[in-house]
């Protein structure tokens, strides 16, 4: 581990933590794209069909969680990417909430933030809320995500 690696542990992650903003512009072939990966044949998000909007889920590719850009923001390295004995912080849960379709043409703007941390039966989780508005500052939907930050002593990992 360099000097400079200060490994974000659950112990030190703080609520209401914000990482950086990204724009994306939702293209027709970004919505035909993510239906192809997702292996949505439905013609509305394909060729001359595809123009008004995108599928609801497309805010798992357009708006992505980012944690390690909360991790940068907080001045902290994300423990995936530590240098010495990295290791995950997996997928525990995640509810997405829609507010306003999303529209081909849209500009989607999205942060992460720690919205909690807490135990549970000794395993101790994050739950990060990921924000998503439009061009016009209108919430179109959020999703919070929350992971397994650490396991309870003696559970067995699979």
């Amino acid at each position: 581990m360099t000097n400079e690696e200060k490994r974000w542990e659950w112990e030190v992650v703080e609520e209401g933590v914000s990482g950086g903003q990204i724009t994306v512009e939702i293209t027709p072939e970004s919505v035909e794209s993510y239906a192809d990966a997702v292996r949505n044949t439905n013609s509305r998000y394909y060729g001359a069909n595809n123009g008004d909007i995108a599928m609801p889920t497309n805010i798992f590719s357009d708006a992505k969680l980012r944690r390690h850009s909360v991790a940068e923001a907080a001045g902290f390295t994300a423990l995936e990417k530590c240098i010495n004995n990295p290791r995950q912080t997996p997928f525990a849960k995640c509810t997405a909430r829609w507010f306003e379709a999303i529209k081909v043409g849209d500009k989607i703007t999205s942060f992460a933030s720690v919205l909690e941390k807490y135990d549970k039966r000794g395993n101790q989780f994050v739950t990060f809320r990921v924000h998503i508005t439009n061009q016009n500052d209108t919430k179109v939907a959020e999703f919070d995500y929350t992971c397994i930050f650490k396991y309870a002593a003696g559970q067995k990992l699979s």
